[in-house]
């Protein structure tokens, strides 16, 4: 069982979380994290929050042999298949840990990356102090994560898809995090260097797109949750797809990239 925040995923949620990972959107954003953490040859990098090992592997690519990435992450069952899946890269090792104390010593980084994890940290500002730690003096620290109140999602009933969405942010300590997270780094002594906002858009529906694919998490995840029954959640999600084979479709979500330099 894979555990993020207040979610739990059994065998076929975590098939479901792979294929987010991998789809064109996804792959596309993972990159634009990769040239905001500009990683270089021979750097040592850390991935907290490694999850199923692509960033952490992209990253090892930019490194190369002369260089390290560390991944840590909660889940053995995801850190299994980092493992797998950085097995080429003998310069990648995969750990299992908290964000809030990492097991590395003081400084060992030149720079650290956290996409889509200190949202589900309870918290978030120890996970912060702990990435001011671990990084060296003039080192980079990359922060991703979502505002989930930045969400468009056409629907033909819109009062069910406003029940649904306020169903889904309790999967998530820190639904709007983005917000606050300049001040909380400013506050524990990091110089903001970059803001950015990097969106997921789906004008038009793909099966192979970030929101179809996350339809069927959300839809487990809501069922029997704030008032919401099966048959709602069911019909939430068949209707957002025949929304799609229409030609009647519209999805756009932020994710917000902060870049911080350890003074």
């Amino acid at each position: 069982m894979v555990t993020m925040g207040t979610l739990e995923y059994d065998d076929q949620a975590t098939r479901r979380l792979l294929a987010v990972y991998t789809t064109p959107d996804v792959v596309a954003q993972r990159e634009a994290f990769v040239r905001v953490l500009g990683p270089r040859r021979g750097e040592r990098v850390l991935d907290v929050g490694s999850g199923p090992g692509f960033l952490a592997s992209a990253i090892g690519d930019a490194v190369g042999a002369t260089g390290a990435v560390s991944g840590i992450d909660i889940s053995e069952p995801l850190n299994a298949i980092a493992r797998a899946h950085c097995k080429h890269q003998a310069w990648v090792e995969i750990r299992r840990g908290s964000a809030t104390r990492l097991p590395f010593a003081d400084a060992c980084f030149d720079a650290a990356i956290s996409t889509q994890v200190l949202e589900y940290v309870e918290d978030v500002d120890a996970a912060i102090g702990e990435l001011l730690r671990i990084v060296r003096s003039g080192g980079r620290v990359v922060i991703v994560d979502t505002d989930w109140d930045s969400i468009v999602w056409y629907s033909h009933d819109p009062e069910r898809m406003k029940r649904i969405l306020a169903a889904w942010e309790q999967h998530a300590p820190h639904p709007r995090l983005p917000r606050s997270l300049a001040r909380r780094l400013r506050k524990t002594g990091f110089r903001i260097e970059v803001q950015q906002v990097l969106p997921l858009f789906n004008p038009s529906f793909a099966d192979d797109s970030y929101s179809n694919r996350v339809i069927d998490l959300i839809r487990s995840y809501v069922t029997d949750r704030a008032g919401i029954s099966l048959a709602d959640a069911t019909m939430w999600a068949q209707d957002l797809r025949e929304a799609g084979k229409r030609g009647d479709y519209f999805f756009s979500l932020n994710r917000y990239a902060f870049l911080a330099i350890k003074p």
